[in-house]
């Protein structure tokens, strides 16, 4: 590019001395005959040859700024993806802290938005003042040649806009800076009403939030018009001084020429050069200017995606581990909050490989931190974490990845199938691809992507690591995703509702070919144990009793897409061929008695699902349709076939079309509407319109029909009893045809073929957390933390699933962090976090003993800042705030028996239970009281009587002999304007409290 726009300039200054050879030796100086390279041309020839050469130049000086500009785009584009990926790549090793700081909006503008006016300002940061200030010095050499006056006069006002006009510019940039910061803040409030749109409508507040959205545009508006006034100032006072000078060029040229001292072609080409001299010094400017705003926003950038404790990905060297089978060990960590709290304290343990151990704290931002420390997600404080004799941040990035795993209690869904999400932990492995079969397009992607330095692997072929888990492809894997289905529980919950799953055998046939081995088993195992008559099979030359009239007449179904069941008789072919066969008029009356009965019984039914159940094709809107069609018939008493519209007609067949004979009664279909049936099924089979034939799939036994669902598929029939001990063999029979025919996993992957939604929207929470399960247990890691990664699951059916998955993979370590745990849960060893310390179950820790420190000592205190500190409630708070809770507060001892406080009593204080067990009860006149609730330390209670202000509706009794810290109400209620999230917080621990299981 410097190259090219050095040879630019010879060609620039010919084309600026061409114009005054014209006009002073062809045109005001001409002769009979002149010679150019030796040929004698005469005037007209001489002229004309002139002109040419200058066209000539004019186009290479137009291909030369063609060019450059190319590369100055190709140059900009190819820096500007290369900072959008280290952006990209700077986000991913965000510490999660920073992203609760940070809005989603803010990190996508900026990527996008902000990055893209570099582009333009990093091509020319190479070429611009190369190539403008260039063609300046060419063109200021040419007006001195002709004349130094002439060249003083066209720089003498140079200096002077080069001093005022940046000075001006720089109020503009400032605002320019002011107008993005606004923006930034108006992308983060669309984010927050996106994310919230549920609270705004079931709120009311749109009208709050379009003035809110009002005001920010408001701003912006303010600072844009700000930007026009003085932008437009300072281009009229440029523009005003670049015509000055022309002026100076009249006047002093001008007295030139009429003393003889200057050619009028000198003048002329002087005056054109000029014109040309006043672009690339406004170029010159405007990329000074440009260059000042580019380094604002450049900043910005900068200061946004370069938080603290950044990540840093080790790369992977020969003394590297090749797994994580070792001891894990935390040797004096300690995490300390932003206010500069400790919330966990010197922590030292070791966890040997392939044990099960629990850690269990009621303190929520300690317990998440410590979790989130032990994958590397959160850095700690100080301290070293290490696995064997590595530290955990010298591990390369890919290791951890591929060897330890987590589940935490917010599972993440990416949009795509349920199979993708599951096997998200394996894909570590690029495609490869084969240099001699590149397309060219596919080689200039990986020839930019090279020259942007960002990753060239293809994303079209499969990720997939298979060798991460011991196999070669998804027909060897399978097993072991059935393994792991079973290990996270719900496998035949999943199997059945695959078994109603719909899918197209185009799509998966590697799916649809198990499913028919198995279809051909059941028929056999049915025939074999005489049971043949339980199903009435879909045969070409017998009436289904069991089946629609739809089915019967198309012997199959319409494909759903271009045609459907509720719309199969506004196909004009159809009804032309069920008029021919006398169908037509039978099927409206018929319809019309069925329409009548069915609006009878389900009109006013409250049981919606029944009707779908029964006939799958009628959806609502139909149904609407129907019930307004038979009102309108049932006021028309005389004459009822004259009052029928067409579109009632149309309605009536439709539903005489969804007719199940056996089921909706045999007596609706007499035996020649049978036949006419039949007659019309064999004319569409041995000649179906061309019309039909694309949209109508038949029913065919060595075919996966592709609008049946998985069980109608295998039974390729319809049950003829509803005997429930039948239905049930049955049900039996399929499993075993499907087990004997190993496709019985097949139904497993198809449910997990389903989409998930934007951030797994579609799924309910306990689906997406076993699907998170899932996700770890299946690149069988070596070390897996769960972290209250079940909270929406029973407590016993999570450590049932915890306990089938360490029996799936025996030597993998698993340490799972909850707020409570029972001591037999089967688990290794237990540890408690208590003050932000880990004690092991059933030995006293320093912590205990600091909570037993007697009334009036000099640690009183301290030892109630850490109880506090450990509370669910008031763990986040700064020092300062527990401080003014503890102004007024007091240390109790309550015997066991003894009550804390009744029902009806004054809501006054709120206490903190520091050891013993106290429990909730509900007080009975006349009867025992009715216990309702254990409460352990570090638990607060009295608090929800006291936010809703009233008198105490619950009783605390003592079980044990306890202490307590008793704080005044008044002093958390002046702490609430600081603590909005404390109502919520007191719900959820009431929730758990009552919720919760303790040792009786």
């Amino acid at each position: 590019m410097a190259l090219l726009t050095v040879a630019s300039f010879p060609v620039l200054y010919a084309s600026l001395e061409l114009p005054k050879i014209i006009i002073n030796r062809a045109i005001s100086e001409p002769e009979a005959e002149r010679t150019i390279l030796g040929i004698g041309l005469s005037p007209v020839h001489y002229l004309l040859v002139l002109c040419f050469a200058f066209l000539l130049l004019v186009l290479a000086n137009g291909a030369f700024k063609m060019r450059i500009n190319t590369m100055k785009g190709v140059v900009g584009e190819r820096q500007v993806r290369r900072l959008r990926f280290m952006l990209l790549d700077r986000m991913l090793r965000f510490p999660l802290p920073h992203f609760s700081r940070v809005s989603q909006g803010e990190l996508i503008s900026t990527v996008t938005a902000e990055t893209e006016p570099l582009a333009g300002f990093i091509g020319d940061a190479f070429a611009q003042p190369l190539y403008q200030g260039g063609t300046m010095l060419t063109i200021l050499l040419f007006l001195f040649i002709q004349e130094p006056m002439i060249g003083l006069v066209s720089v003498a006002l140079i200096p002077v806009q080069a001093y005022i006009i940046p000075k001006l510019q720089i109020k503009v940039k400032q605002l320019g800076k002011e107008r993005i910061r606004k923006v930034r803040q108006i992308s983060e409030r669309i984010g927050e009403s996106v994310d919230n749109i549920r609270e705004i409508r079931t709120n009311g507040t749109i009208r709050y939030v379009e003035a809110d959205f009002s005001k920010h545009l408001g701003e912006i508006f303010e600072i844009r018009f700000e930007i026009y006034q003085r932008k437009y100032f300072i281009k009229f006072l440029n523009n005003f001084i670049n015509q000055v000078t022309p002026f100076f060029f009249f006047s002093i040229g001008g007295y030139f020429v009429l003393h003889g001292d200057l050619t009028i072609g000198s003048l002329v080409a002087a005056l054109s050069a000029f014109k040309d001299l006043t672009a690339p010094w406004k170029e010159l400017l405007d990329y000074y200017q440009n260059a000042y705003d580019a380094q604002i926003k450049f900043e910005q950038i900068s200061e946004q995606f370069s938080p603290p404790f950044l990540f840093d990905w080790p790369a992977a060297g020969p003394g590297q581990p090749s797994d994580l089978r070792a001891p894990y060990r935390m040797e004096s960590v300690t995490w300390a909050n932003e206010y500069g709290d400790r919330m966990l304290h010197r922590l030292s343990f070791e966890i040997p490989p392939g044990t099960l151990v629990g850690i269990a704290g009621t303190n929520a931002l300690a317990l998440r931190r410590l979790a989130e420390m032990m994958v590397r997600l959160s850095p700690p404080t100080s301290g070293r974490i290490l696995i064997g004799e590595h530290p955990l941040d010298t591990l390369p990035l890919e290791l951890l990845g591929r060897r330890m795993a987590y589940a935490g209690p917010e599972p993440h869904m990416f949009t795509g199938s349920i199979m993708q999400n599951m096997t998200y932990g394996l894909r570590h492995r690029p495609p490869e691809e084969d240099p001699a079969t590149l397309t060219p397009e596919r080689r200039r992607q990986i020839r930019e992507a090279k020259a942007s330095g960002s990753p060239y692997e293809s994303m079209e072929g499969i990720w997939t690591d298979f060798a991460q888990v011991g196999v070669t492809d998804w027909k060897s894997f399978r097993p072991w995703l059935v393994q792991c289905l079973v290990a996270t529980g719900g496998e035949e919950q999943i199997y059945r509702r695959g078994l109603r799953e719909v899918f197209d055998p185009d799509d998966y046939p590697f799916i649809a070919e198990p499913l028919l081995r198995a279809r051909h088993r059941l028929r056999e195992t049915l025939i074999a144990q005489g049971m043949e008559g339980v199903l009435e099979r879909f045969e070409r030359d017998r009436f289904n009793l069991h089946a629609s009239l739809a089915e019967n007449m198309l012997f199959g179904l319409p494909d759903g897409k271009n045609l459907t069941v509720g719309r199969l008789v506004n196909h004009s072919g159809l009804r032309a061929l069920m008029e021919e066969h006398g169908l037509w008029e039978p099927a409206v009356r018929i319809g019309r008695r069925f329409s009548m009965r069915v609006v009878s019984v389900y009109q006013d039914s409250a049981d919606g699902e029944v009707l779908m159940m029964r006939y799958p094709h009628l959806d609502d809107a139909l149904f609407e349709e129907l019930v307004e069609s038979v009102t309108r018939l049932r006021r028309r008493a005389d004459r009822l076939e004259r009052r029928q519209s067409e579109s009632d007609k149309l309605l009536f067949a439709t539903m005489f079309l969804m007719i199940v004979p056996n089921r909706d009664g045999p007596d609706l279909i007499p035996a020649a509407q049978r036949d006419a049936i039949m007659a019309l099924r064999h004319r569409l089979l041995d000649d179906m319109p061309a019309d039909l034939r694309d949209h109508v799939i038949p029913f065919d036994p060595d075919q996966y029909h592709g609008r049946l669902n998985v069980m109608d598929n295998l039974l390729f029939g319809r049950v003829t009893t509803e005997a429930p001990e039948t239905i049930t063999e049955l049900r039996a029979l399929v499993d075993t045809a499907l087990e004997e025919t190993d496709a019985r996993a097949y139904v497993l992957v198809l449910v997990a073929l389903g989409e998930v939604g934007i951030g797994g929207s579609l799924l309910p929470v306990g689906v997406r957390q076993r699907i998170q399960l899932m996700r770890g247990l299946v690149k069988k890691p070596d070390l897996f933390v769960i972290h209250q990664a079940m909270n929406s699951y029973d407590p016993a059916d999570r450590l049932d699933i915890i306990r089938r998955m360490k029996e799936t993979l025996p030597d993998m370590t698993v340490i799972v962090l909850e707020d409570r745990l029972p001591d037999d849960a089967g688990f290794d060893c237990v540890y408690d976090l208590e003050e932000g310390r880990l004690v092991r179950r059933g030995q006293a820790g320093d912590a205990a003993e600091a909570d037993a420190a007697p009334d009036g000592s000099d640690d009183a205190d301290g030892t109630a800042l850490r109880l506090l500190s450990r509370s669910t409630l008031f763990a986040d708070l700064p020092e300062t705030a527990l401080r003014r809770l503890l102004g007024a507060a007091e240390w109790r001892n309550v015997k066991a028996g003894d009550f804390i406080y009744r029902s009806g009593e004054q809501s006054e204080f709120v206490f903190v239970l520091a050891e013993g067990e106290a429990e909730l009860i509900r007080l009975q006149p006349g009867r025992d009281p009715l216990h309702l609730a254990y409460i352990k330390p570090p638990e607060v209670f009295g608090d929800l009587e006291l936010l809703a202000g009233t008198r105490r509706f619950s009783t605390i009794r003592a079980r044990t002999d306890l202490r307590l810290l008793r704080l005044d109400g008044t002093a958390l209620l002046r702490l609430l304007p600081y603590m909005p999230s404390l109502p919520m917080r007191v719900i959820q621990q009431t929730g758990r409290r009552l919720t919760s299981e303790a040792p009786p």
